[in-house]
C-alpha cells in the first residue's frame, strides 16, 4: 500500500491489518460472554517458562551473579524515597534475545502523552506495528497462547486469523469517552497521562530505558519507594518484606519525566507495576491469555501468587489495560 504523509491511524492500521488478515474478524473470536471453562491453571507458568527460554530474561536480586548467556535483569527494590535509586541495577539481555526489545523500542515514540490527544500515524509506524506483530505472533510463549485459546474455543486459528486477533486486542484504535485514538499497547507497554497522573506503563523494559535516559537524553524516573501495601503505605507493611523478595514483580511508585512532541512533562505515579523479565512477546501472550478469561483470575508464577486484572475497552474488543498484583508467596 502506497500512501505519503501523515494519514487516520484508524482507516490505515485497519487497513493494513485487514489486508495481512485476508479477512474481518469474525464475532466468534471476540471474549466469550462466560468464562471459558475450567481453564488452564498452569498456563501462565507455561507461557513464562517458555518466554525465558526464548527473549526473556531471569530477574534476580541485585547481589546475586547473572549468567550473561541467558540474560539478567538485577532488581533492587528499596522503601525509601530516593531520586536517583535505580530499581534495574544491572540488565544484560543476549544479542539473540534482542529481535523483539529492539521492535517494542521503535514504538515508544509514535504516541502522544495525553490519552485526549487525537492520533497520526505514518506509514512507516504502520510497518513498525506490523513488524512486531509479525515476530510476537511466532514467538514460543505467543504460540502458548494460542493453543489455550483454540482449547477454549473449541476451534483453530489460521496464522492470519491469529494475528487479527492480537491486532484488534492490542493496536486497534477506540475512543473511551473524551480519550481518543487509544490502544491496549500504548496504555500497557508505554504509558499515557491522565490528568497529571501515570497511566498504565507496565512494562518493566520501558521504565528501565526511561531510568537510564536511554529514550529522552535525561534520567526521566524519580524513585519513590515500594508500595505493596497500598498507596498510602510508605512503610512496610504485610506484603512489603515478600514483595521485595520476590524479583520477578515490582510495585512502586515513581514520577515519570515524560517527553513527547508537545514537549516534557512530570507525572506522578500514586501505585503502579508490572513483571520483571519478560520480553514483550512473553508480556502480550500472558495479557493475551487474559483477555479471554472473565471473572477474577489468580496465578502462580515461580512460586508467587499474583491477582491479574484486565480492563477492555467499551465495546469488549480490544484490551484496555492488564497488570499483576502480588498477592503473596504461594
Amino acid at each position: 500500500m502506497q500512501m505519503a504523509g501523515r494519514c487516520d491511524r484508524r482507516g490505515f492500521l485497519a487497513g493494513l491489518a485487514g489486508a495481512a488478515a485476508g479477512a474481518a474478524l469474525a464475532p466468534a473470536f471476540a471474549p466469550p460472554a462466560r468464562a471459558l471453562g475450567p481453564g488452564d491453571p498452569e498456563i501462565w507458568q507455561r507461557v513464562w517458562d517458555a518466554d525465558q527460554a526464548e527473549r526473556g530474561i531471569p530477574a534476580i536480586r541485585a547481589q546475586e551473579p547473572g549468567d550473561p548467556a541467558t540474560g539478567f535483569v538485577k532488581v533492587d527494590e528499596r522503601a525509601g524515597r530516593d531520586l536517583e535509586h535505580r530499581l534495574f541495577a544491572e540488565v544484560h539481555i543476549p544479542a539473540r534475545k534482542r529481535q523483539t526489545y529492539e521492535l517494542c523500542k521503535t514504538l515508544f515514540d509514535n504516541y502522544r502523552l495525553d490519552q485526549r490527544d487525537g492520533e497520526e500515524t505514518t506509514p512507516a509506524e504502520a510497518r513498525e506495528i506490523l513488524a512486531l506483530l509479525d515476530a510476537v505472533t511466532d514467538s514460543a510463549p505467543m504460540r502458548l497462547a494460542q493453543t489455550h485459546v483454540e482449547s477454549s474455543l473449541g476451534r483453530s486459528l489460521s496464522r492470519d486469523e491469529w494475528q487479527e486477533t492480537l491486532y484488534r486486542i492490542w493496536f486497534r484504535p477506540y475512543d473511551i469517552g473524551a480519550n481518543r485514538d487509544l490502544t491496549g499497547f500504548e496504555h500497557v507497554v508505554v504509558g499515557e497521562e491522565n490528568r497529571g497522573e501515570v497511566s498504565g506503563y507496565h512494562f518493566w523494559y520501558k521504565y528501565y530505558l526511561d531510568d537510564l535516559g536511554l529514550l529522552s537524553g535525561e534520567d526521566a524516573i524519580d524513585w519513590h519507594g515500594t508500595r505493596y501495601d497500598g498507596q498510602r503505605r510508605i512503610e512496610d507493611g504485610r506484603l512489603s518484606a515478600q514483595g521485595r523478595s520476590v524479583p520477578e514483580v515490582a510495585t512502586l511508585s515513581w514520577r515519570w519525566h515524560a517527553l513527547d512532541e508537545s514537549g516534557r512533562r512530570t507525572l506522578r505515579q500514586p501505585i503502579g507495576g508490572f513483571w520483571v523479565g519478560c520480553s514483550i512477546d512473553g508480556l502480550m501472550a500472558l495479557g493475551t491469555v487474559r483477555f479471554f478469561e472473565r471473572g477474577r483470575v489468580e496465578a502462580t508464577i515461580n512460586g508467587a501468587r499474583y491477582q491479574i486484572d484486565l480492563w477492555r475497552s467499551d465495546d469488549g474488543q480490544s484490551l484496555r489495560t492488564t497488570f499483576p498484583r502480588f498477592l503473596g508467596l504461594a
